[in-house]
């Protein structure tokens, strides 16, 4: 079974589990979040919980970060759990309805106005303006600090940003002769630039009528959709967040275009069936399309030579999927207790090149225009990626996001492995879309 599938049942099966508790949230039953008063340890210091879904190498720069935190903080003892993406949400939403809320914990962007509009997040417009050195719009790239707010209110300090871009294979494009004045490998950046360099570097060598080498492959479908759509102008849904528009003439020249480029030009493979992310690894695809999270399981394979550069643009207008890690408190905080969970909010902030150099691209400006995340081999590729911030485009930011992916999903699967025709699994989509939408 694809991944793919695998995820998408397990959404659904998630999303149902959680419908339950969003109910007692949102009818007042049960224990209201974050309503802890302030605990101390035996030594009288300050006790805060920490959440996050970091349990790859992420988790091990977290943990380094906090340490670091506490050596610098003695009076406060933090106590992180680190929960695997799969389960988090799920324990995270149960500690809001009935007890045991973090005092600080991460909340990724698409599920932000999730948590958001069931007013379970705590307003942090004070702890901003208190800090002796407050922070401000102009200190943040401004796709990040616009998705901190909700309904006009800041309840998220933006940790990073972490774009979809190109990871290409470097060996392989010099062998196709795919390379600069100086003989390094040269990425494309424009439509035209990628069918030339891709045709070049699909290979069938193995004589089986298909190629064993590609020069793209899909990875994960949903990020890889967004950033087509978002070049032509498209979206999931409409600016006001009221419609589907998958269906739309944006959305549908791009998906054409995706699917042309597993069955006109045949410069990748059909999804079904296969593991593209291996793929890639293996080196049997020189392309592919993934966020800078994924840096680290490149960076372990062993022999695979690799860089990284900015998506291309293969629509009018430049436009990646993004996302962003946001540091979040529950409502109803001791006010001591907030203050000191900000500290630690701040310290990872403003520590965040460390954050960077673990395979992350920070949202403050200033680190990420320092010559230490400029320059630094160990921050190469995140470099690279961070040229995308001012075109980084997020899910739609409606409380029914996440929901949405069990249609927007689906549908785009449906059209890559010509299982439907764009224009009907569109529309199915955007029908569906629209029950979900009109619920009260």
């Amino acid at each position: 079974m694809s991944t793919l599938r695998t995820t998408r049942r397990l959404l659904r099966a998630l999303l149902t589990a959680a419908a339950v508790v969003w109910l007692a949230l949102a009818g007042g039953c049960g224990q209201r979040p974050g309503s802890r008063a302030v605990e101390r340890d035996a030594a009288g210091h300050i006790v805060i919980d920490f959440w996050n879904g970091f349990t790859g190498p992420d988790g091990v720069t977290m943990t380094k970060m906090v340490n670091q935190f506490q050596k610098e903080n003695p009076d406060i003892d933090v106590r992180m759990q680190i929960i695997p993406w799969g389960t988090y949400y799920d324990k995270l939403t149960l500690s809001m309805a009935y007890g045991g809320t973090p005092d600080v914990f991460i909340l990724q962007a698409a599920r932000f106005p999730e948590f958001a509009s069931f007013h379970t997040l705590r307003p942090l417009t004070d702890l901003y303006a208190s800090d002796r050195r407050p922070l401000r719009a102009s200190d943040f790239a401004p796709v990040p600090w616009h998705e901190s707010f909700y309904g006009g209110a800041q309840y998220a300090l933006p940790l990073d940003t972490h774009p979809l871009g190109l990871y290409y294979n470097t060996k392989l494009f010099q062998e196709a002769g795919i390379v600069d004045a100086r003989g390094r490998a040269k990425p494309p950046t424009n439509l035209a630039e990628f069918l030339a360099d891709a045709k070049k570097l699909t290979k069938e060598t193995a004589g089986r009528g298909r190629p064993d080498q590609y020069g793209l492959v899909f990875t994960n479908e949903h990020s890889n959709w967004l950033t087509f759509a978002h070049q032509f102008g498209g979206d999931i849904v409409t600016p006001d967040g009221k419609e589907g528009a998958m269906e739309s003439p944006a959305c549908l020249q791009a998906t054409h275009l995706m699917c042309d480029l597993i069955y006109r030009y045949r410069i990748a493979p059909k999804p079904e069936g296969v593991d593209p992310w291996l793929l890639f690894r293996q080196g049997r695809a020189a392309m592919a399309m993934e966020g800078i999270y994924m840096l680290h399981s490149l960076q372990e394979e062993p022999g695979l030579k690799f860089s990284g550069a900015p998506a291309p643009q293969f629509g009018p207008r430049q436009g990646v999927w993004g996302g962003s890690h946001l540091l979040c408190q529950p409502v109803g905080l001791a006010p001591e207790r907030a203050r000191a969970a900000w500290r630690l909010m701040r310290f990872l902030s403003d520590d965040s090149l460390q954050w960077g150099i673990g395979g992350q691209v920070p949202a403050r400006l200033s680190v990420e225009r320092s010559p230490q995340f400029q320059t630094s081999r160990e921050t190469a590729v995140q470099a690279q990626f961070a040229r995308e911030l001012p075109s980084v485009i997020y899910d739609p930011q409606i409380p029914q996001a996440n929901a949405l992916n069990q249609f927007v999903d689906p549908a785009i699967d449906d059209c890559l492995n010509q299982l439907d025709t764009p224009e009907h699994a569109m529309r199915d989509a955007d029908r569906r879309i629209d029950q979900l939408l009109s619920r009260p």
